[in-house]
């Protein structure tokens, strides 16, 4: 692969005028195996993306280069350079659910802010499959050595390229609630307290479990076993390292932007699936006649219509307030359409978003500070903004039904969002089934 664009870059004669970056893609089959080659290369860092509603997987190997930053305020002045060459080039990465907070050591990896150019990414659609090799040339070598490393890398890469070895169900698992029931009946309740107090209208809470096993996690695996569930969702993998990575399957898109027109959902309001056909209308027709799920989807789909109309012209309802059916659960789910204005460019987009009243409250000043003192655990990148972008589009998830991978350690997240007429006992289930996509995988491997 790559050869015959190696021997080209090797002809070239100009060699006083070395480019600082150099992109070499080539088309492959449409048929390429993207998720299982990403899973199967034993490199530290990679990356795999897929959309739902689309056909678009972007995945990566390795890194040309990764920007991090302690705030989100402006870490894109590494790619800069890059999008005046070709504002198409994606990066993927994304940021912590708050802005300041000092990060506990199992996120300090990630930083507040991260996005990665790979060396080897990968991206497939309704348009083709592509491969394309991406190297910054910060040292000015000399054209010769820059072709000898790229080849050395790609053939490394090839090295790297191992058959996955079937995962057996894990033993001598052990378990931890973070909270534990009483302590979460303490916290519904001291938030049902602010929000009798008109302090607020919802508060999303969140809980973790962790879950030990006696040697590292394999995040491939995990990986690989949630993409065979069928349902519409974004699927996720940040791997920093062999065992250090944040993965997920997450039903929520924060926004997509694409040729100036802007995406976004708002999600809220749950129940579980019926055992059968008749259980889950009856399930589906329970959730849209409750005024308690319908006051928790409002606040949502209210906030979300309001950032529209501040970036966008044009803001059309294209689904107002149905049904999102997934493996464990259904939510109630409005859709938003609107032109974005010039220059508005997806970073500053997503962080007007974010956090949505479906991740974090309404209204939104001073959650932030309500939710640090109430939740004994540090979100880190849960809940957060986690997808691509370039220099004008992108697609960004809300980073829930995910679970952070930290050497021998699973954090497994959920929230449920509390409003007036909340008990703790039914959110602590909901929790539970938001859970299932990950304690599934590990009752069945």
């Amino acid at each position: 692969m790559f050869q015959e664009e190696l021997d080209r870059l090797s002809c070239v004669h100009d060699h006083k005028s070395i480019p600082s970056f150099f992109r070499l893609t080539i088309q492959v089959d449409t048929g390429f195996p993207v998720l299982e080659t990403v899973c199967a290369c034993n490199v530290p860092e990679k990356f795999y993306f897929s959309a739902k509603d689309d056909f678009f997987i972007l995945a990566g190997l390795g890194s040309a280069l990764t920007v991090e930053a302690p705030k989100t305020d402006d870490p894109l002045e590494g790619f800069r350079k890059i999008w005046e060459i070709d504002k198409s080039i994606p990066v993927f990465g994304g940021f912590s659910f708050y802005n300041d907070d000092v990060l506990v050591p199992e996120w300090e990896r990630f930083n507040h802010c991260r996005f990665t150019l790979p060396f080897l990414e990968i991206r497939q659609s309704s348009e083709g499959a592509y491969l394309s090799v991406n190297y910054i040339n910060t040292s000015k070598v000399p054209l010769v050595s820059i072709v000898q490393e790229i080849t050395e890398d790609l053939r490394d890469l090839d090295k790297q390229i191992h058959v996955q070895p079937l995962s057996n169900k894990p033993s001598g698992l052990a378990s931890e609630l973070i909270p534990d029931k009483s302590h979460w009946n303490s916290m519904v309740k001291n938030a049902l307290h602010s929000i009798a107090g008109n302090i607020f209208k919802k508060i999303v809470l969140a809980r973790k479990k962790v879950i030990t096993h006696p040697n590292a996690w394999n995040p491939a695996q995990i990986m690989l076993a949630m993409s065979k569930i069928e349902e519409n969702s974004f699927t996720f993998l940040y791997q920093l390292d062999k065992s250090i990575a944040f993965l997920g399957r997450s039903p929520e898109r924060l926004f997509q932007i694409r040729s100036g027109r802007i995406l976004a959902e708002a999600i809220a309001g749950t129940r579980p699936r019926g055992k059968n056909d008749f259980d889950d209308h009856s399930l589906e027709a329970e959730l849209l006649d409750s005024p308690k799920e319908m006051d928790e989807h409002r606040f949502v789909s209210g906030y979300i219509e309001a950032v529209m109309r501040r970036y966008c012209s044009d803001v059309k309802i294209t689904s107002r307030e149905e049904i999102l059916k997934l493996k464990n659960v259904q939510h109630i789910i409005t859709r938003f359409t609107g032109i974005a204005e010039s220059g508005a460019d997806p970073l500053s987009i997503a962080l007007a978003f974010h956090p949505t009243p479906a991740v974090g409250g309404y209204p939104q000043e001073r959650i932030f500070e309500y939710l640090r003192k109430s939740e004994p655990f540090n979100r880190g990148w849960y809940a957060a903004p986690i997808g691509w972008m370039n220099k004008t589009n992108a697609d960004f998830a809300v980073g829930i039904r995910s679970a952070l991978v930290h050497r021998n350690h699973l954090h497994i997240f959920a929230g449920a969002g509390i409003v007036r007429q909340s008990n703790a006992q039914s959110e602590w289930a909901e929790t539970e089934k938001k859970m299932d996509n990950f304690t599934a995988i590990l009752k069945e491997h």
